[in-house]
């Protein structure tokens, strides 16, 4: 049996069944895989250590394929894919329409993706007929927890996913708008990719075909029973059952992608734009890199 680790972008969340799936169904253990989902203490920590070798996957959205150079980092398909942005209420709506400073909750507060924010809320804030300035969001790091951080005065939140925030938003009344990057024509960055590091890709193809056949199963799997994800989430996560779960589990089941295959022509469009914003730390070649077999 030969032990592997995955490290994941956050905490364990739905988004994650089909791993999930392949460690509840015993089709890692089959396959002589013992598939450890490890969660990160910073959103960065799984696609370093992968791309330094010490770390055999991680998964994270695309947007961080490019916003540092990870030389050796190498992308094996996307097996999630969503709508994600900023979460405004409506008194943040108002206060935008006010020209005032508004507080967005962030679990990355001070980090690149901050200009991105910036970007979505002008871009809305001007198809709104809204004068904007970037100075008006205050960014404040303040977790992951968005719907209580709305709740408790926040006037949005950034890094926000339609499958999991639109759908809590929705199940518990919460008055909030997620303005989405394609909303305001920007490419989607909103998903999940797995990744390996070039040293492990060379050393064991193997595990890789196992590991991307099995997940692409356990993706099927759930798009196809999301009754059985369902009972498959709450066993391996030991969450205690509850409607807005059960509601964000059937949402994230549909939004599940298989096969999961290396694809560079899919992010392609958000390298190119984020390239031309100035946003992308890695050139053509960078990019082309990451998709190019060993």
């Amino acid at each position: 049996m030969k032990s592997i680790e995955l490290g994941l972008e956050w905490f364990l969340n739905p988004d994650h069944l089909p791993f999930i799936a392949g460690i509840e169904k015993g089709w890692f253990r089959d396959a002589g895989l013992d598939l450890t989902l490890i969660e990160p203490e910073g959103h960065y920590d799984g696609l370093a250590e992968v791309a330094q070798g010490k770390l055999a996957f991680a998964c994270n959205e695309p947007l961080h394929m490019i916003d540092e150079a990870r030389p050796g980092l190498r992308a094996l398909g996307c097996f999630f894919e969503t709508e994600g942005g900023v979460m405004l209420t409506p008194e943040g709506e108002q206060a935008l329409k006010r020209g005032e400073t508004i507080r967005v909750a962030s679990p990355v507060a001070g980090e690149v993706t901050d200009d991105l924010a910036r970007l979505i809320v002008a871009r809305w804030c001007e198809r709104e007929g809204i004068r904007f300035e970037s100075s008006q969001l205050q960014i404040e790091a303040a977790g992951f927890e968005h719907l209580k951080n709305l709740q408790a005065g926040f006037h949005g939140a950034w890094l926000c996913f339609a499958n999991f925030e639109g759908v809590e938003a929705s199940e518990l009344g919460v008055a909030a708008r997620l303005i989405s990057s394609v909303e305001v024509g920007l490419p989607n960055f909103s998903a999940l990719e797995l990744f390996t590091g070039e040293a492990f890709e060379r050393e064991y193809p193997e595990v890789i075909e196992a590991v991307t056949r099995i997940a692409s199963e356990g993706a099927t799997l759930c798009r196809e029973e999301p009754d059985e994800a369902m009972r498959l989430w709450y066993r391996y996560s030991g969450e205690a059952q509850s409607d807005v779960m059960d509601a964000i589990v059937r949402d994230t089941c549909r939004r599940l992608v298989a096969p999961i295959m290396p694809d560079a022509e899919r992010w392609r469009g958000m390298w190119q734009q984020f390239q031309d914003l100035g946003l992308s730390q890695i050139d053509q070649a960078g990019y082309e890199a990451m998709f190019s077999p060993v």
